[in-house]
């Protein structure tokens, strides 16, 4: 719903409702430092054990250099409760029961224009995340609270926004962008660049404590820069986050507790550039891009007969975990990628792409042949070669 309140249509009030799902609804701008989404998958939504979808809905107010906007989301969350139940001998017993009860987040923010090239966001929610299913603390309140902000530089280019975000919408007062072309003109520069953080604290049992419940910060930055020159369009993209941030919706890396107190963690690192050139008479877009990637890790360190040794985890995201071989640490993991984009016509697109993918951190157990029934951690193969094709069409 949409309420015109002054002469541009670009400003008013409007109502979104999300009666499924609203996993596009998140705090944050960079996809991949977002947070508060609720995507199906193992380990994706910020409401932990969620049973079904999340529903809820969004209020904003737009002007031509001011937004600010407000809302909730729902999900049913299996959590324990503690009854009292009466025995044969009349005496009452505690039990306890995992049942499904409704948990809320709630979401706001607002982003203004102070120069005409400048824009400055904040956001921030919080999400209630069910209750613990440990025992020195069951029943006691798990939850999620914390704040993003973004800084924008920008000339002859819209403030850029995820199309992770963008929502399908049949309304002719709003041009779809879903697979529009690129424009091109001859002589035209350029570009945005941008700078984001996100900072949460989650309440999580100390794992060093019994019977305590603990705050545990993480943390997430990143930076951003496009530049578009009359056929040529690049790209640099460089992120930081910290373990607790990759593994922010489980939510911790040892579910529902905080990290050991002498336990060490390594920090993601990420960094990726791309470039592509549009040949007008052909219609061809070939593009190239490539990717390093340095993953987050857990490492503890302890003695073995006597002699120092450490055990590393590479978690490269939430749910996908590697437990490398004694004393060996993290590898840098390097992506390359090449597409090739034919515009057939103003409705529709062939792409074909190829991607090779170096990744030393992937290992497998497997049974020691010398020792018979002994197991040992190898490494898997560290090379992968992906190749595609797809056509788009838009009406």
């Amino acid at each position: 719903l949409f309420y015109q309140t002054g002469a541009s249509e670009k400003q008013g009030l409007s109502v979104i409702f999300f009666p499924l799902d609203t996993d596009r609804f998140r705090v944050g701008y960079l996809y991949d430092i977002s947070w508060g989404g609720t995507a199906g998958y193992i380990n994706q939504s910020i409401f932990p054990r969620i049973q079904g979808s999340s529903p809820g809905a969004k209020i904003q107010y737009d002007s031509e250099k001011f937004y600010a906007f407000a809302g909730f989301k729902t999900a049913t969350i299996v959590q324990p409760e503690q009854i009292l139940t009466n025995s044969a001998g009349g005496s009452s017993e505690v039990e306890v029961v995992r049942v499904g009860e409704t948990n809320f987040g709630v979401l706001g923010g607002l982003g203004f224009d102070p120069l005409k090239n400048l824009r400055f966001d904040v956001s921030g929610g919080f999400f209630q995340q069910g209750k613990f299913d440990l025992e020195d603390v069951r029943g006691k309140s798990v939850s999620t609270a914390g704040t993003s902000a973004r800084l924008v530089l920008h000339d002859n280019m819209p403030v850029p926004q995820s199309v992770d975000f963008r929502l399908y919408r049949n309304d002719p007062m709003a041009p779809q962008i879903l697979f529009a072309q690129e424009k091109y003109k001859p002589g035209d520069v350029s570009w945005s660049a941008s700078v984001e953080g996100s900072y949460l604290s989650q309440q999580l049992k100390d794992f060093d404590n019994a019977g305590v419940v603990k705050a545990q910060g993480a943390f997430a930055v990143a930076a951003q820069a496009t530049v578009k020159a009359s056929y040529l369009r690049m790209s640099l993209t460089g992120i930081m986050r910290d373990l607790n941030f990759v593994v922010r919706n489980v939510p911790g890396f040892i579910p529902f507790e905080t990290l050991p107190a002498n336990a060490k963690s390594d920090n993601e690192l990420f960094v990726a550039a791309a470039a592509d050139y549009y040949i007008e008479s052909a219609r061809l877009t070939p593009g190239i891009g490539g990717g390093v990637q340095l993953p987050a890790t857990f490492r503890s360190e302890f003695q073995e007969g006597g002699l120092p040794a450490s055990r590393t985890v590479v978690v490269r995201q939430q749910g996908d975990n590697s437990i490398l071989p004694y004393n060996e640490t993290r590898s840098a993991i390097i992506q390359a990628r090449v597409s090739l984009k034919w515009d057939l016509s103003t409705l529709l697109s062939a792409l074909v792409w190829g991607q090779y993918v170096h990744d030393g951190n992937g290992t497998l157990v497997v049974r020691d042949q010398s020792e018979g029934t002994a197991s040992l951690r190898v490494s898997q193969k560290a090379d992968r070669l992906g190749l595609g094709v797809s056509m788009q069409a838009r009406f």
